[in-house]
């Protein structure tokens, strides 16, 4: 009978200790911390006894706590506590402090709950600054760059222009992971102060550059496709100007070519002659006396011939003499224009 009730008890205590509550581990505590500043990792659970915490920092123990710490790493000595059901403060964070933290609660009559925490640590953000090349730009510029820095702790870079965000449209080019803002074919709608936001999760600073493009009376500058077509446009020009120059000239010879056919002979019309110093004309009834004639035809410009002592003119045939005296022969000249 005695052994029946000791069986019994024992049964009851096993069905009460399988009844226990799951222990849920909560939080509402960020993962990011600035450094220099504490790290804080509250949790909250619910458990029907008192539970044991601990926590580890990429698989390595820092502390175990049951109401009261029990064990603690050496590196951690005077930074480390642990506050309220659990929670674990480091103070005086360094960078050395990242890394991944996990937490285990554990109770007799109840399952082991656990939770991890990523934490990264953050430089604060100094000295932010926004440069810009060139230096001094106007309408015939090409690219202007604007590049934002920080002496520290800059992860994300956001631009604005006058506190808005910047037109989407081709003109402006985010490049360097945000770092620089480049601006194509800048002109003066592109004028006002930009502000660069660097920030990380915990920190963040601002700095701003006014950007002013001045007007240039010089022409833009001409991309090589321009230039190319300039020059074949000028090739293919000279080119239908010195055709059209051959193609003139070939027709103003043809057109001669058809009047001499028309004409042949290209004969003199008006020839003169002169007789002793007087110039007649061919109307001129002596022009045509029997030892002066010469033809309009000839090709001869200038010849000498022998007049018979007896002058053939009509002038002589008019009055002729009944003795003509004795005399030499006369030598007459005449000359064809």
């Amino acid at each position: 009978m005695a052994g029946g009730a000791t069986l019994l008890c024992a049964l009851l205590l096993l069905v009460q200790a399988g009844a226990g509550l799951v222990i849920t581990v909560q939080s509402n505590s960020s993962s990011d911390f600035l450094v220099g500043r504490n790290i804080n990792l509250s949790i909250s659970y619910t458990s029907s006894q008192n539970a044991s915490v601990s926590w580890s920092k990429d698989n390595v123990l820092l502390v175990t706590w049951y109401n009261v710490i029990i064990n603690q790493a050496p590196a951690y000595q005077g930074r480390l506590d642990i506050t309220g059901k659990g929670s674990l403060v480091i103070s005086n964070s360094t960078t050395n402090d990242a890394g991944n933290y996990t937490v285990r609660v554990e109770s007799f009559a109840d399952t082991t709950g656990t939770m991890m925490f990523p934490v990264k640590i953050y430089d604060p953000v100094t000295n932010a600054s926004v440069s810009q090349s060139p230096s001094s730009a106007d309408e015939s510029t090409t690219i202007v760059n604007l590049s934002c820095s920080a002496a520290s702790g800059g992860v994300t870079y956001t631009w604005t222009k006058e506190g808005k965000s910047l037109p989407g449209n081709s003109s402006y080019v985010i490049l360097d992971g945000g770092r620089t803002l480049q601006i194509n074919a800048p002109n003066r709608t592109h004028n006002g102060n930009y502000t660069c936001n660097v920030s990380n999760p915990v920190d963040w600073e601002i700095a701003t550059r006014t950007l002013n493009i001045s007007y240039s009376d010089r022409p833009s500058s001409l991309s090589a496709g321009a230039i190319a077509g300039i020059v074949i446009g000028s090739v293919a020009g000279a080119i239908l100007l010195i055709g059209l120059i051959i193609l003139v000239i070939f027709c103003i010879r043809k057109r001669r070519k058809g009047k001499k056919e028309k004409n042949p002979g290209n004969l003199h019309k008006n020839a003169l002659r002169t007789i002793s110093g007087t110039t007649l004309s061919p109307d001129d009834p002596a022009y045509f006396t029997m030892n002066n004639i010469m033809y309009r035809n000839s090709s001869i410009s200038m010849g000498s011939y022998i007049m018979n002592s007896g002058d053939n003119t009509s002038e002589y045939l008019r009055n002729p003499s009944p003795n003509p005296p004795p005399s030499e022969p006369k030598v007459k000249h005449a000359t064809q224009v």
